[in-house]
């Protein structure tokens, strides 16, 4: 079977597939006609679900929306609006720089950018995003690849993943595949639908550890390269590229997830908290003179992004 045939297969069994299992994404149900607005939900949506799985993206999305109902809304929004909207989230970043996409489209374009350069040029938005939201928002074409897409592409194109977890394939190769299996796709349907339908499929099916081989109808017609081949990842933590953090007790724990807890900690607090409240709050084995100067490290990388700052002798949210 050669390439043409194994995409013309490919995209046609994804697109049966999707016709009985279509799921509903956060913004499916929020979305209105205008583009910018349309724009603007797809790009919360997707900033949201970077890191974040898609049940508690749905909650915390509507709630976002409600607090800031337009793109001019969130632009405007202070450090700390944003930050307490952001709750549950994690990996609060996020959500500076996605108030901070919305103050660029807002001084810089009398409607929301549609090419990949302008949408790309945004604070904390990669090729991923910006496709996803040229595809959902405005109907244009544009090949992308994220954790489902590279997933399933790499499987049906070139094989399984290596036994560490990583592909044959880099992303840059992998993108001519998704562009021509793109092509191919719109003879049966349009962009936004067939890329939520490998993100589905990808979730549903062709999953990361456990994919359904026997209900995989890409399996059944014989293009699936990688169909009972996966390897068992060895769960030899990748946590240990030596992400930094520290022991507590027999686990080890990174900074970001400490990062995730001192943001917890303030958003309650309006009078803020010192140091060594923080510490005992967040730390089950606080030690004030061993933990200090390492919780400091982080309190420091905090101020610097603008999640929090200093109020006399106590640490509050940024405004």
């Amino acid at each position: 079977m050669n390439r043409q045939e194994r995409t013309q297969i490919f995209t046609e069994q994804i697109w049966q597939w999707y016709s009985r299992h279509k799921r509903e994404l956060p913004w499916r149900d929020l979305l209105i006609e205008e583009d910018t607005q349309r724009a603007y939900q797809i790009m919360v949506s997707e900033i949201m679900l970077q890191q974040t799985q898609v049940e508690r993206v749905k909650i915390v999305y509507k709630n976002f929306l409600s607090s800031f109902p337009s793109i001019q809304d969130l632009a405007c929004a202070s450090n700390k609006d944003v930050i307490l909207a952001w709750r549950g989230m994690g990996y609060n970043n996020r959500v500076i720089r996605l108030r901070d996409s919305a103050k660029s489209v807002v001084k810089n374009y009398n409607s929301f950018p549609l090419e990949m350069a302008e949408i790309q040029a945004l604070p904390g938005i990669g090729h991923y995003t910006a496709s996803a939201i040229r595809n959902f928002a405005f109907n244009l074409p544009t090949p992308c690849i994220d954790t489902n897409i590279r997933r399933i592409l790499h499987r049906v194109f070139i094989g399984p993943e290596n036994a560490d977890g990583t592909w044959k394939m880099s992303d840059k190769e992998l993108l001519q595949v998704a562009d021509a299996a793109l092509q191919e796709a719109l003879k049966g349907g349009d962009t936004k639908n067939w890329h939520a339908a490998l993100m589905d499929y990808g979730s549903l099916v062709c999953t990361k550890r456990s994919p359904k081989w026997d209900i995989c109808p890409l399996t059944q017609a014989g293009v699936m390269k990688a169909a009972y081949k996966v390897p068992t990842i060895s769960p030899q933590r990748r946590i240990c590229k030596k992400e930094p953090g520290r022991m507590v007790g027999a686990k080890y724990i990174p900074n970001r997830i400490f990062r995730g807890k001192v943001i917890e900690e303030l958003r309650d607090e309006d009078a803020g908290l010192s140091v060594n409240q923080i510490g005992k709050n967040i730390c089950i084995d606080w030690d004030k003179s061993e933990h200090t100067t390492w919780l400091e490290g982080i309190i420091e990388a905090l101020k610097k992004d603008n999640l929090i700052k200093a109020s006399g002798k106590r640490l509050v949210l940024a405004e």
